[in-house]
């Protein structure tokens, strides 16, 4: 039995060194390669992601640059523009306030005018009726108004 056991400890030792340690020894070979060459493929993702990344982001800076660019150009554009048109708009008030006044004055200046024509109108009807009334109840016993004839041809 002793000798069966020798020759079955001495069948599985020549198994193990021949066959199951060089398997062993190949797969761990397989195994570092894969590992080597899974390192090599996570860190060539690693900096493609990292150059992807780097990429964008100077992608976006610029763009968000640019559209900081646009929008400071845009205010300056509509500061520039609203003075423009509130110095317009200031210069054509100020014009009309002038052709306004200037209007009131002239109107104003043909209405007084024609008040003072009026009144001098007024005032000759005035004297020449009382002339005529003069002239023509001086007859009368309550009292005689003369009048030089001068007024009459007025």
């Amino acid at each position: 039995a002793t000798k069966m056991m020798k020759e079955n400890i001495e069948d599985i030792s020549r198994f193990l060194k021949l066959e199951l340690v060089p398997d062993v020894k190949i797969n761990n070979g397989y195994m570092e390669e894969s590992f080597k060459l899974t390192i090599k493929t996570a860190n060539n993702i690693l900096d493609y992601v990292e150059k992807s990344m780097n990429e964008t982001a100077d992608k976006v800076e610029k763009t968000f640059q640019t559209i900081a660019n646009n929008i400071t150009h845009n205010f300056e554009e509509i500061i520039q523009k609203s003075s423009k048109i509130f110095n317009a708009l200031q210069k054509l008030a100020i014009d009309n306030e002038v052709a306004i006044a200037n209007d009131f004055t002239t109107k104003l200046n043909n209405v007084v005018a024609k008040i003072e024509t009026r009144m001098k109108q007024h005032e000759d009807f005035i004297t020449t009726s009382v002339a005529v009334c003069a002239e023509a109840f001086s007859h009368m016993s309550r009292g005689t108004v003369k009048y030089a004839s001068l007024f009459l041809n007025s």
